[in-house]
């Protein structure tokens, strides 16, 4: 067998699946959002064009649960960002038991949001939750984290640092435990402060990893599901209601098919167009340092 078709069929299993998985459902989408789709109705009806983008771009509810997302996602992914950062330097200038702290900092990824935000729901809970527990020993405020539409967003978005914090110091860390060591050498040799190192070197050198991590925690973000439909619903009210659980509610609950495969549409065209606009100067760098090599 030629090298062509040894490779042909070695990517073969990997492009079924994606062929099953994700671009027959697209096409479906696709099918689905240009007709009249009600599951009370029981089958497809009739192609309606574009009358269902109209309604979604005229539907304030849909651009509610927009602004909650972008809310939720910059919130979070900033939190995430800083903390994982600062946990990788701490982390890094650790002189003894980085593999147990490495491993502990696994744990949250080891569980599913769902599972978590579960444990996190009776940690909110307001009559037997351990953090209002806590906070009347202390004799401070027992708010309704999950009750008072002021602060429901935002205890979305502490589960969600939580869980995802540690994702980013880990990656943090291996990228600071990966850079070379001569420039620091030389650096620490002319006396250079530690804020000149990080402002010069250690950042600069940084970049494409923290670019990275920034880029992939900001989609996952934006995808934000598992954690509303756990704790809160949606609720109080829309307060919390995501992009994406708006359009499970709309397809599976009012069984409007037409309306969330638009939805779906218009998340996954904005996710791809924001994606290329992101990656494309990690990428231009990648290509350049491999020319240059």
């Amino acid at each position: 067998m030629s090298d062509r078709w040894f490779s042909i069929l070695l990517i073969t299993p990997a492009m079924v699946v994606i062929l099953v998985f994700a671009l027959l459902p697209l096409a479906y989408a696709l099918d689905v959002s240009f007709r009249f789709a009600d599951l009370t109705r029981g089958r497809l009806g009739d192609f309606v064009g574009l009358d269902n983008y109209r309604i979604v771009l005229a539907d304030e509810a849909f651009w509610k649960s927009v602004g909650v997302t972008l809310q939720f996602t910059v919130s979070a992914v900033v939190l995430e960002m800083v903390l994982g950062i600062a946990i990788a330097f701490l982390i890094n200038g650790a002189t003894a038991g980085k593999g147990i702290i490495r491993s502990l900092m696994v744990l949250p990824l080891a569980t599913s949001a769902a599972v978590t935000g579960l444990f996190w729901r009776y940690l909110y809970d307001t009559q037997f939750g351990l953090i209002n527990y806590f906070l009347g020993l202390l004799h401070l405020p027992q708010p309704n984290w999950l009750g008072d539409y002021t602060i429901a967003l935002w205890s979305v978005v502490l589960f969600d640092v939580w869980q995802w914090t540690p994702f980013v110091a880990l990656i943090a860390l291996a990228g600071l435990q990966a850079l070379p060591k001569e420039p620091f050498e030389a650096a620490e040799l002319d006396g250079a402060s530690t804020f000149r190192v990080l402002r010069t070197l250690t950042f600069p050198m940084l970049k494409p990893v923290l670019f990275l991590v920034l880029v992939l925690r900001t989609i996952d973000s934006v995808r934000l599901y598992d954690a509303v439909a756990v704790l809160t619903r949606g609720g109080p009210g829309t307060t919390t209601e995501s992009m994406t659980f708006y359009l499970y509610r709309t397809g599976l609950k009012l069984f409007r098919m037409d309306y969330a495969s638009t939805m779906a549409v218009f998340f996954l065209y904005a996710m791809l167009v924001a994606s290329l606009f992101a990656l494309a100067p990690l990428l231009k760098q990648f290509s350049t340092r491999a020319s240059e090599g």
